[in-house]
């Protein structure tokens, strides 16, 4: 007879550790369980740092860095490859990924990077010829309708200041930003203060704060954001030529470090994702899901908290073919988000979405580059890195009540803003819109 076994398993949660330099300078560093590791210079400066003359400034400053001949040489003669991310309020100047064993040459390539910045900013022609890359790659984003209807929700909930300029610049700016626009803006970027080297896998902590106080880099305050205004308005790309309709709807909500931050991501999970076409979309959990898989609607639905620093967008990306029922899907949809104000979502439904955001945040990102630059949002975010029993305790600690209040607070009858492309004739107006954020009856 086989006796019984116990199995069990364990891992050690790994833990970031930080170091802030005399001359403001951050140093990050925390073990990875990917297969190779990741050392990155960030800016706390993204498309908010732009303005409206110098829009995508900022991806074209870590793409400059990212295909400079020093990162180019990097990648042939030492195997380091180097490449650059761009966010709103974070960008990823040089990020170089290695394998095991290679960290001696990545630190090589960091300081080797740094030093042909000042040498990189004069070369008018490989400036130009970057910018006109870049500006390419913005325009081929608007082709992308999903990224694209979010970007413009974001610009129109925000329009007016920095924060709704799109993060990767607008096309007929880059094609014309020279290289006095990259020594202006970096300028008063690149600074201690503004500036965090952050590493993920196999690199000692002392060995990358040594690394950081042989840069050069220039002191100086770190330059405030612009302060965000919420507007509730609509913008409208129809398109005829599309398939479907494309709409993103959010309601502006509090800041990642407010106490009820939590509960709307615990609130975007309750409704989650659904796919018309998925393989288990009908056994997926979510009321609305259901809803739309007994009455074939739409096609997609994706809910979000899109976080800042001092502000977070909540809200749903909508996608359907059936353009004659557009009106119906937007109506449903929001009447669906006045149950968590009046509190007829059910205690399985809270437990099911917890689940859902530990997974979410817990779950490790697929590079250690992408792992690096989620540290590197977190420690100009809040100063540190939630542990994952901090993550595990905040979650748990969003009740049905907390949902419903923070609903109260930043859903019901409150301002919303809209964007929309392809065939979106039955999208009805913003007031018809706007109401469906009170009314309590189907």
């Amino acid at each position: 007879m086989l006796s019984r076994r116990f199995f069990s398993s364990s891992r050690q949660v790994a833990k970031s550790v930080v170091t802030k330099l005399p001359n403001g300078f951050t140093v990050v560093s925390k073990p990875g369980s990917q297969s190779t590791s990741s050392i990155g210079l960030y800016l706390n400066s993204g498309s908010r740092s732009e303005n409206p003359f110098n829009s995508g400034v900022s991806t074209l400053a870590g793409s400059v860095v990212a295909s400079s001949k020093a990162a180019s040489e990097a990648y042939a003669l030492s195997g380091v490859e180097v490449s650059s991310s761009n966010a709103k309020e974070v960008t990823g100047l040089a990020v170089t990924s290695f394998a095991k064993g290679n960290a001696k040459e990545a630190f090589k390539t960091i300081k080797n990077l740094v030093a042909n910045l000042e040498s990189l900013l004069k070369n008018e022609s490989y400036i130009k010829d970057k910018a006109a890359e870049a500006s390419a790659f913005a325009e081929a984003f608007e082709t992308k309708p999903k990224p694209m209807v979010i970007e413009h929700m974001i610009s129109t909930a925000f329009q007016g200041t920095s924060l709704a300029l799109p993060t990767y610049g607008k096309a007929d700016t880059l094609a014309t930003l020279e290289s006095m626009d990259l020594k202006s803006f970096l300028g008063k970027q690149f600074v201690a203060s503004n500036l965090a080297l952050v590493a993920v896998g196999e690199v000692k902590h002392d060995d990358l704060v040594k690394l950081a106080s042989e840069l050069s880099v220039p002191a100086g305050s770190k330059p405030a954001f612009e302060p965000f205004h919420f507007l509730g308005s609509d913008a409208r790309f129809r398109d005829d030529t599309l398939p479907a309709a494309h709409v993103a709807i959010s309601a502006q909500g509090p800041a990642p470090s407010a106490a009820d931050y939590y509960a709307g991501l615990v609130a975007a999970q309750i409704n989650g994702l659904y796919q018309a076409k998925g393989l288990y979309t009908s056994f997926q959990g979510s009321q609305l899901a259901q809803f739309f898989n007994a009455n074939p609607m739409t096609d997609e639905f994706d809910h979000f908290s899109l976080g800042y620093s001092d502000v977070s967008l909540w809200g749903a990306y909508l996608e359907t073919q059936h353009i004659e029922y557009l009106d119906e899907v937007v109506h449903f949809t929001l009447k669906n988000w006045n149950r968590f104000s009046a509190g007829t979502f059910t205690e399985t439904e809270l437990e099911q979405g917890k689940a859902a955001l530990k997974l979410k945040l817990l779950s490790p990102a697929k590079s250690s580059a992408q792992e690096a630059e989620k540290l590197a949002t977190n420690t100009f975010l809040h100063g540190f890195e939630e542990s994952e029993a901090e993550i595990i305790k905040s979650v748990d600690d969003v009740s049905h009540k907390k949902v419903s209040q923070w609903a109260q607070k930043y859903l019901y009858d409150q301002d919303i803003a809209v964007a929309g492309t392809g065939q979106i004739e039955a999208l009805f107006d913003y007031n018809r819109l706007r109401n469906d954020m009170s009314m309590m009856r189907w």
